[in-house]
């Protein structure tokens, strides 16, 4: 009797112990505001092929979810396997607070959904839905983490705001070499008879020393080959919100070349931006060849006190000829400040601008007046003219 509840003891001892090497953590943000919108598209008369749509702009004054960081929750864990070997795995929720609906296509754990291994001695190596080596290496220190989404480069066709996350991926990242780490994406289309049939790779890295970032990344997405409908479907989610390249998501695939680097001198830091993103068209598409757009972009912050912080931002975003017109050009102009009430509590106020010119397609592939679509927040309600201006303020709290 003595030695069974001496084994019971030494087991409860053992199982507390491997208890104690595991963690687990519920995290998340809340961030609700007002905005205002200039000029909001309104379709008064649908359109097709052939048949541009008619839109109406108006003025709108709405609450807002999610327009610093978009609202989620998330729960993340570890568990240490020895020798700076550990399991990991997260699970992150996105929503809209004010009306509770899921977010990313109405997704349980849309934002991320993945598990892996990581080793201090060999990197890391994760499996399920998660961000590209874009957003880890370019996005990690461009405009939008000076200015959030509203000074990401017009409809955040190139993902440095992380619009996009990839389905069925396995992703490495190294550790770091001298301030030097390197990462590689593979997301399988899971297609029967074709290993390319909407898969998805990606190569960057990132270089840190000091004061000093710099980082970039190169990305092919693949969209569904054989398809005759006018939707993007790959292993990538594709970011086609918006009026800035909604024409060209029947692409055959997506190519995105990205960079950025940013420079800290005391209480201000400056940066700057380049991407160059291109669409293929294939005999499906609803446009012919191919059209680029390359977009650059610079960035200031200043933290004014150790409670403030203001920043502001320039874009130029220029996009090739479309069916032998004059292509899309927008300008961009952004500013934004940021109070902190507590280290997780802070308010913020954001104000955009954007100028567009040019010819583009619309959904349906007819050429069209390119029309204005600030950064990623005016994902889904661009302008129906040449001009669009933006305003949120709201509160963010962190948990």
């Amino acid at each position: 009797m003595k030695k069974s509840l001496f084994a019971l003891v030494a087991l409860n001892g053992i199982c507390a112990a491997a208890h104690a090497q595991g963690s687990v953590t519920l995290y998340g943000i809340v961030d609700a505001g007002l905005g205002y919108t200039s000029n909001e598209a309104v379709v008064s008369t649908a359109g097709k092929t052939g048949t541009p749509a008619v839109l109406v702009g108006k003025s709108a004054y709405t609450f807002t979810s999610g327009t610093w960081s978009g609202s989620r929750w998330g729960i993340k864990g570890k568990e240490d396997l020895g020798d700076g070997l550990a399991a990991i795995f997260q699970l992150e929720n996105g929503f809209n607070i004010g009306t509770g609906q899921l977010g990313q296509g109405s997704r349980e754990f849309g934002r991320q959904a993945f598990m892996g291994l990581t080793s201090t001695k060999f990197g890391t190596l994760t499996m399920g839905r998660q961000y590209d080596p874009i957003v880890d290496f370019v996005g990690s220190i461009g405009p939008t983490s000076f200015l959030t989404g509203m000074g990401a480069h017009p409809g955040d066709l190139d993902n440095i705001d992380n619009q996009s996350r990839e389905n069925n991926s396995f992703k490495y990242t190294s550790p770091s070499f001298g301030g030097l780490t390197l990462g590689a994406l593979y997301g399988f289309g899971n297609q029967a008879g074709s290993e390319k049939n909407q898969s998805t790779w990606s190569l960057g890295g990132q270089y840190v020393n000091g004061p000093f970032a710099i980082g970039a990344a190169y990305l092919v997405a693949n969209n569904a080959y054989g398809s005759t409908g006018g939707t993007w479907t790959s292993a990538y989610d594709g970011t086609f919100a918006s009026s800035i390249n909604q024409g060209f998501a029947t692409a055959q695939y997506q190519r995105i070349i990205a960079a950025s680097s940013k420079y800290a001198i005391g209480p201000v830091t400056l940066g700057v931006s380049y991407s160059n993103t291109q669409y293929k068209a294939s005999s499906f598409s609803l446009f012919q060849g191919k059209e680029t757009f390359n977009s650059a972009g610079l960035t200031a912050s200043w933290e004014a006190t150790p409670t403030l912080r203001v920043a502001a931002g320039y874009d130029y975003t220029a996009g090739s000829a479309v069916e032998g017109q004059s292509g899309p050009k927008y300008n961009q102009f952004t500013l934004s400040s940021f109070y902190f009430l507590s280290k997780r509590t802070a308010l913020y106020g954001l104000v955009g601008y954007q100028k567009a010119s040019g010819k583009t397609l619309d959904q349906y592939g007819n050429v069209i007046n390119a029309t204005a679509s600030i950064g990623d927040v005016a994902n889904g309600i661009s302008s129906a003219g040449d001009t669009q201006t933006l305003v949120r303020i709201g509160v963010r709290h962190t948990f």
